[in-house]
Formats: structure tokens, sequence, C-alpha cells
């Protein structure tokens, strides 16, 4: 008995969203696509009229087109116009939220907000990871995604990781996506306070950081630190060419060379610091 009226709630949610032609009232997808939503759920979805939202409970899913949002409980805002037709404004999900499409995939979420208009996701949690290809971004406070403008920002202990050929540590990070040959890839990043960029051979340190796909050239401004062993390069502007694996320590871009001195600390038996123009 319990398992019909499970499929009764889903049965009813579903004629409502898919047969919008023939209903006084319909549910717009929120992927922009004139496909319709799909909500699924284990424990029953509930309307709450009064309040305007659609309520799934238990493995809960909506999917619309090849955007889908799933979570312990997803909760659907909606509007009404003059023809009575529902318009999603906003989706919410709470606890083991996933979300997907063919661009990426994230989980970890403890909590979701979907603006529709926007196209806007804001996720919070301890353990949150966005995968596109071979690309990862993580954070452990907050995920900002913008789906039409391809940018994801994570907050937090953020970390973004290429392949095998570095890991990227920051209070904030910034993905600029790019989708080219049918793949997405990220096009910049952007690091914020207390960066450091490991690769195989060395790690760099600085307060800000700005990576460039395309020329795998990686800029590093204010308080930098080349470190490869125990041997240090300090200044405060660094270019570090990840292909060819080329550093340079430079003065910083726009100010006056003997403002900007950088220095050379060298483990080779106790040597002094050298330092030059």
């Amino acid at each position: 008995m319990k398992k019909i009226f499970k499929t009764f709630y889903i049965t009813i949610l579903l004629f409502c969203v898919n047969f919008t032609v023939s209903e006084p009232q319909q549910l717009t997808n929120f992927d922009n696509n004139n496909e319709p939503i799909e909500i699924f759920a284990d424990d029953g979805i509930e309307w709450h009229k009064n309040k305007n939202k659609y309520v799934a409970l238990g493995n809960a899913k909506a999917l619309s087109g090849n955007l889908s949002v799933e979570s312990d409980k997803i909760e659907a805002f909606y509007k009404e116009n003059e023809s009575s037709d529902m318009n999603i404004t906003e989706v919410k999900a709470k606890k083991n939220v996933v979300v997907k499409d063919k661009k990426m995939k994230i989980t970890g979420g403890e909590y979701a907000e979907y603006k529709i208009l926007k196209d806007y996701f804001l996720i919070t949690g301890k353990n949150i990871i966005l995968t596109s290809e071979k690309n990862i971004l993580k954070s452990n406070k907050k995920l900002e995604y913008w789906r039409s403008k391809n940018i994801a920002i994570a907050t937090g202990k953020a970390e973004a990781k290429k392949d095998n050929e570095f890991l990227v540590l920051a209070d904030k990070l910034v993905w600029y996506l790019q989708e080219k040959n049918q793949k997405t890839t990220v096009k910049k990043l952007l690091g914020f306070d207390n960066v450091s960029i490991k690769t195989n051979n060395e790690v760099a340190f600085s307060d800000k950081a700005i990576y460039n796909n395309e020329t795998e050239i990686c800029k590093l401004f204010g308080n930098v630190k080349l470190q490869r062993g125990e041997s240090f390069l300090i200044g405060e502007y660094a270019e570090v060419d990840l292909k060819n694996g080329i550093s340079k320590l430079l003065p910083a871009p726009g100010n006056k060379l003997n403002e900007n001195k950088v220095r050379a600390l060298i483990d080779k038996g106790g040597v002094d610091p050298d330092e030059s123009n």
C-alpha cells in the first residue's frame, strides 16, 4: 500500500508537468530549452498552493534537458501569470546535493539555490567538488556557478587541479570555462589571497595569480616566493611558464625598478642571500 501511495504522487506531478498543452496550469522548464520539467521522489511530492511551491522528498531529482539537480529534498518555487501558467523561478536543494549538465558535475553540497533567470547556482558545504573534463575545483565553504557565463567561483579553502600538471590553492579561485572541440576546458584561472601553485618541480606563493590556459603562463602578484627544494626566489611579481618549466622573477609592472627588488635565496652550504635589481 505504501508503494502505491508513492507512485500516485509522482504520477500526479508528472501529469501536471508533461501535459502542458491541455492543462490550465503548467510548469516551465528551468533549462530554457522548451523541454518539460520532471520531478521524482521516493517519499512523495507535495504541492503547497499557498506558498507557490512543490516539495519533493527522499532521493529527489529535478530534471530538464541536460540539467539535473539531485538531493534529499527539493523545493521548486513558481509564479503564476494571468493565464495561470506556473513559471519556475527558483529551485532549492537540501542535503547530498548533486548538480549535473553536459559541461560539469558538482557534488558534496549540503545546500543549493538555483536562480532561474540568472542561470546561477549557489552551493554551500564542507566538501564541494566541481568536475569538468580533467579539471577539478574544490571548496570547503561556498561555490558559485553561472552556467550561461561559464564562470565558477570557489570560496573558502579553494583548490583547483588540472590533470597532473599543477595544483592551485587559495582563499578564492575563479574559473572561466570554455567549450572547444566539444570539450570543456578552463580558459583562465584567477586566485586571490594565500595563493600557492604546486607543479612537479616547484611551488609558487603570492597574494594573487592569473593563469592563462592558452599560453600556459601563470602571473603572480604580491609577496611572491618561488621555491624549489630549499632554494627561494623572492619578489613582487613573477611569471611561471608551466609548459616549458621556466620561472621568471621580475620587478612589479608599472613601478620603478629600485622600489621592487628581487632576491634569490640559494641553499648552498649557508651562502648569504644575494640581492639584485
